[in-house]
């Protein structure tokens, strides 16, 4: 038997922008180098549209069960076999579903360009909240290396603050192309026509794009899965787009869960384009909200009996919290990643165990 192969692709740490002395050299990892995780990349399935056949005449429709019944009784088909019924839908695939995929370095060139490490300290490059205000000067008035020395002070304090956006040098990642924000108003392609981020794509067994118990936090999210060596997704990896294209609104309407419904969709918003972060973020608020009595109250004795036991191995009888909506997972707390809902109403949040 073969050994059990390494599913994780290597992991390149972001690279400290030590010196303005040297062009920009992509790191390894950004380079599209063959790796199993780049063939884990989200296939583009296409929009579909229902076209129904209209209705055969009745000698039509007799003469055709003649036909079948013949084939049935020479074959025996009728032993076990699936019979289609005759008004079944027929399925083409939408011009506008079809798109160019994105390969790995794709993803990446974006992420390091909008959370670059810069003289040992992370700085926000893009349209993304930022914990400190910025700077607004015309770039043509900016001496790179004064910006560069005035984020590390002699202290060894850190003053990202003191960034100016959008600073462009050969020493700094180059602004990406293939990714233009989205314009207010106009409307935005469906689920089945975005490509998802490597880190968001669903995986049904084995592991998952990326470790994270939906009861943590953001920095808990790790590269690598329990039984590997793990790290922390990095600023520029959450700073990466979650889709391709850009989306503004991103609709959470069904869970993958055995024997479960979802009584909480909700809506991930960034109007500047929605990142990996903004989905985990949305994740982690929606299932920390408590459940009402009602909603309690409403579910089966089978699944509040479950939920009460959740709440209890969690510590929250101990520590006076109520119920909140993770225990409504029953221990399945594994993000999974997304898919887009065959009902087209938006995405399906898939959760799991550990592994």
């Amino acid at each position: 038997m073969d050994s059990q192969k390494n599913l994780w692709r290597a992991y390149a740490p972001p690279r400290n922008i030590a010196k303005l002395n040297s062009a920009w050299i992509p790191p390894a990892d950004s380079a599209g180098l063959a790796a199993p995780f780049s063939a884990r990349v989200h296939t583009i399935y296409p929009a579909t549209q229902a076209v129904y056949a209209s209705k055969a005449s009745l000698p039509a429709r007799n003469l055709r069960r003649m036909f079948r019944g013949l084939r049935r009784f020479i074959s025996r088909e009728d032993e076990g076999g699936v019979e289609y019924t005759e008004d079944h839908a027929l399925y083409y695939p939408c011009k506008a579903a079809e798109a160019e995929e994105s390969v790995l370095s794709d993803w990446h060139a974006f992420g390091i360009y909008s959370r670059p490490m810069v003289n040992r300290v992370e700085v926000h490059n893009t349209f993304t909240p930022s914990p400190t205000p910025y700077r607004v000067i015309n770039l043509d008035e900016v001496d790179p290396e004064e910006v560069f020395r005035s984020l590390l002070s002699p202290g060894g304090n850190v003053h990202p603050e003191l960034w100016i956006r959008g600073l462009e040098h050969p020493s700094l990642p180059p602004r990406p192309t293939g990714w233009p924000l989205p314009t207010p108003g106009k409307p935005l392609p469906f689920p089945w026509e975005c490509e998802l981020n490597p880190f968001l794509v669903r995986t049904d067994c084995g592991p998952a794009p990326v470790y994270w118990n939906i009861r943590s936090s953001e920095l808990a999210i790790l590269y690598g899965g329990p039984i590997d060596v793990s790290v922390p997704l990095s600023g520029a990896d959450l700073a990466q787009p979650a889709t391709r294209p850009f989306v503004t609104h991103m609709y959470i309407s069904g869970l993958a869960l055995a024997e479960s419904g979802f009584p909480w969709k909700f809506m991930i918003k960034n109007v500047n384009g929605t990142r990996v972060r903004d989905v985990f973020r949305a994740i982690m608020d929606n299932f920390q909200e408590h459940v009402s009595r009602a909603e309690f109250e409403g579910w089966t004795p089978e699944r509040q009996r479950r939920v009460d036991l959740e709440w209890k191995m969690r510590g929250g009888q101990r520590a006076g919290d109520g119920v909140r909506r993770v225990d409504y997972l029953c221990g399945q707390l594994c993000f999974r990643g997304l898919s887009w809902n065959q009902d087209r109403t938006g995405w399906v949040l898939h959760a799991g165990p550990e592994w």
